[in-house]
């Protein structure tokens, strides 16, 4: 595999889908929609990455999002409309039908809860997926939906949860819960091949449904489910190398955009979007030992006529498998791996002084979790730690007013 070179054209779309026109179009049953009112769920969205170092047992805990009824947009809080130029919208368009379009826009706002979940307004949702070997080395995917309910007694932090397992088959793929509460499965790969799927989660039927596909088949790629229900994919591993390039779903025009390729291929990074700027952080530019893990961080200006991506002052550590958050309109990099093993170690990037700044160390070291926040506080949730052997199922928390990370003590589930 040529895991260092540019990304080239996928084959997860024949060529006989593309029209005349350059377009592609994909069609499907007009009977299913993107949302429908018994798959959705009341929530608002983050999205962490990727890969561990690849001698763990635990292999990937990678695609996790979260919404809340209390928080704005984890990690993007002050995230504006992004505008697109014409020359965008008028190329590499994916379209569904008439009716997923309306759906999509935001028509339907019905809500329904998994299981009967609370409907509580401090409640949290997550939508979190992970992968473990099995004594035979096949890896087996755990895909969740978790609603979380935080609340502190005295000095101490008290976290309730209740889980419900969604079936699927695919690892390293997205995982987002919307803004209008459904469920999507991006990509990802069953170990043979790379997928460029887009698949709807079916309460009733307790099934994924295809509804959409990206331009190209990619894993470990970096993902982010906006307000207004608009994603972003970036990067990953595509069938044959290293992916670099950017596709953006535009909610209005129902259709995926090829967005401006990165300057650097990787793959378990991070992304995140801050006052319309889309910056990606992180990531590793090979497959397994080999090629380098990045330092680098890129930015996207979404509101330049001819957007490129500009190289920013880079991490101090290297890290892939990080989570990465707006806070305090700070950056904040958390944790991940180095390759070999997994970090405490934070760091913030201040927009002022345009440095990285060492920050609290986690109390566990950790990739391929999520965070997100909480009246005023970041929270750090699951993810790979060798030092414990088995997947984190922890949560640490960091108010705003101290420098160190909290242990939430976890009381009996909901």
């Amino acid at each position: 595999m040529n895991v260092l070179s540019r990304d080239h054209s996928d084959d997860a779309l024949q060529r006989a889908d593309y029209l005349n026109n350059g377009e592609i179009v994909h069609s499907i049953d007009d009977n299913d929609g993107i949302i429908n009112n018994t798959n959705v769920f009341n929530s608002i969205s983050y999205s962490t990455d990727n890969k561990s170092c690849e001698n763990s047992n635990l292999y990937n805990i990678n695609r996790m999002h979260i919404r809340n009824k209390v928080d704005n947009l984890c990690g993007t809080k002050s995230v504006n409309k992004s505008t697109h130029q014409t020359c965008y919208k008028e190329i590499n368009k994916l379209y569904i039908n008439k009716d997923d379009a309306e759906e999509v826009n935001g028509q339907l706002s019905a809500n329904v809860n998994i299981d009967d979940c609370a409907n509580s307004k401090d409640e949290i949702n997550i939508v979190y997926s992970y992968v473990i070997n099995d004594l035979k080395k096949e890896m087996n995917s755990h895909n969740e939906f978790i609603s979380m309910r935080i609340s502190i007694d005295g000095e101490n932090y008290i976290l309730k949860k209740k889980v419900t397992k969604l079936p699927f088959l695919r690892h390293d793929h997205f995982l987002c819960l919307t803004k209008t509460g459904c469920i999507l499965a991006i990509g990802g790969t069953d170990g043979k091949k790379k997928y460029a799927l887009v698949e709807k989660y079916c309460v009733e039927k307790k099934k994924w449904k295809q509804i959409n596909l990206m331009h190209f088949s990619r894993s470990s790629f970096c993902g982010i489910c906006t307000e207004d229900n608009n994603l972003y994919v970036l990067g990953g591993e595509g069938n044959q190398h290293i992916l670099k390039s950017v596709e953006y779903y535009d909610s209005k025009i129902n259709s995926w955009i090829s967005l401006p390729p990165l300057n650097y291929v990787r793959h378990s990074a991070s992304a995140i979007i801050f006052q319309n700027m889309l910056f990606i952080i992180g990531g590793k530019d090979g497959i397994g030992n080999y090629g380098r893990v990045h330092k680098s961080v890129e930015m996207l200006n979404l509101n330049e006529k001819n957007m490129k991506w500009t190289m920013c002052k880079p991490l101090k550590q290297a890290r892939l498998g990080l989570a990465t958050i707006v806070f305090k309109d700070k950056i904040y990099a958390i944790g991940g791996s180095t390759g070999v093993k997994e970090l405490s170690s934070v760091e913030i990037y201040d927009f002022k002084t345009d440095e990285w700044q060492e920050g609290p160390n986690l109390n566990y070291p950790r990739s391929n979790f999520v965070v997100f926040l909480w009246k005023n506080h970041l929270v750090a949730y699951g993810g790979i730690s060798q030092n414990k052997g088995s997947p984190l199922k922890c949560a640490e928390i960091l108010n705003e007013k101290t420098t160190r990370w909290t242990l939430l003590n976890e009381a009996v589930d909901m």
